[in-house]
This record gives C-alpha cells, structure tokens and sequence, in this order.
C-alpha cells in the first residue's frame, strides 16, 4: 500500500521531470526528454518548450539593465538572467508542491503551521530538495552578479582614462601639432573598450564641450 509520504515524494518527482505547472510548461515531450533545469548548473533548457519567447524578453531586460559592452559581459548578463528564470521555476514549483503536499491524509487535518513544519522536516517530501535546488540557483545568480558589476567597473575606470588621450589631444591641437592617440595607448580591451582614434577622440571632446556647456548654463557643478 502507498504511504501519504510515497505518494508525495512521488508528486515531487513528477512535478521536477515535468517543469511549471503553466500550460506553456505542460507542453513539455516527456519527462525524459527534457532537462528541468533546477539540479544542474548547466540545464539543458533554460526555457521549456512553450516559454521560448517568455525568456527571450526576459533576457532582454537584463540586457537593457546591464547594456553589456563585450562577449564577456554578455555571457555574465545571460547566465545571471538565466539564473533568475530557474530560482522563479523552482519557487513556484515549491508552492505547488507544498499545496499537494498539504492535502495528503498525513496533512490535511492539521493546522496549517504544524502540516508545513512536518511536510519540510519530511525528507520524503521532496520539498528540502526544491529548497536546496533554489539555494544553489540563488548563490550562482549572487556570484555572478558580483562578477559582472567587478567587470563593468573595471571596464569604467579604464574608459576614464581615455580623459589622458583627450587632454594630449587638446594640447596637441592648442600647439598646431598633430597627434596620434593610438601610437601612445594599448588596444581598446586594455581600456574599457575605448578606441584611440582620432574621431573618437573629437567626439569625446565634443561630449565634453556639450557638457561643460549644459553645466554651465543649468548652473551644475
């Protein structure tokens, strides 16, 4: 005979293999075709079948909120997005669980507080898995998050420094003299992606002017 706690892990396991409980995720081939994406640091599917252009904006977001300016910090945006997606599957598959969980004979009798306590420090359950599952999801979603932001403002302060090759340039046509950033400055990934050209340089310059323009009439300091 099926114990309440069988019968409960196996939801538990059922909802894992089938993802969300949407009618996008009910769309879903089979439970061995297909990767949940919550016990693996690298899922198959991030986005289940029915999700595609779900995900796609949601992605898009993130990338409008970080504006990645290389490869590197795009692979960095994707993943923390990623990451987001999947802790959101596995909250909501926690509360759907939970509620199954809590009509099962053991339970359903019992006031709502005492079923939870039981029903988590049920092994049986499933429900301490779920939660371990987000964990890991939150810490790679944390760390991440923390790279990028090291990243970008690492790739920021080396932008700032493009401010010697405009002084230099500024000099330079101050004195009638030609001057040509590149041959005084490394390759654009060793600042901030800033390119040492002489049209870069004049735009920056033109942005300076402008701002020092706006400043002045707005009274800005």
């Amino acid at each position: 005979m099926t114990t309440p706690a069988q019968t409960a892990a196996s939801i538990a396991n059922s909802m894992l293999s089938t993802g969300p409980l949407s009618d996008a995720g009910k769309q879903t081939v089979s439970s061995n075709a297909l990767n949940h994406g919550l016990a693996s640091s690298k899922p198959v599917h991030v986005a289940l079948p029915g999700e595609e252009e779900l995900f796609a904006a949601h992605l898009e977001g993130y990338r409008k909120a970080y504006a990645p300016a290389n490869l590197p910090e795009e692979d960095l945006v994707r993943t923390v997005a990623e990451s987001y997606w999947r802790l959101e599957r596995a909250h909501k598959l926690e509360n759907a669980l939970f509620q199954q969980i809590l009509k099962q004979d053991d339970y359903k009798d019992l006031d709502s507080m005492t079923a939870k306590a039981m029903a988590w420090s049920n092994k049986d359950t499933g429900l301490q898995r779920m939660a371990l599952y987000a964990q890991r999801i939150q810490r790679t979603a944390e760390k991440t998050s923390a790279a990028l932001k090291a990243m970008q403002q690492e790739r920021r302060a080396a932008y700032n420094q493009a401010k010697e090759a405009i002084y230099l340039t500024q000099l330079a046509i101050a004195s009638g003299n030609s001057f040509e950033p590149a041959l005084h400055f490394g390759a654009p990934d060793l600042h901030g992606g800033f390119v040492y050209s002489p049209d870069e340089i004049k735009l920056a310059l033109l942005r300076a002017a402008r701002l020092e323009e706006a400043r002045a009439r707005f009274n800005v300091r």
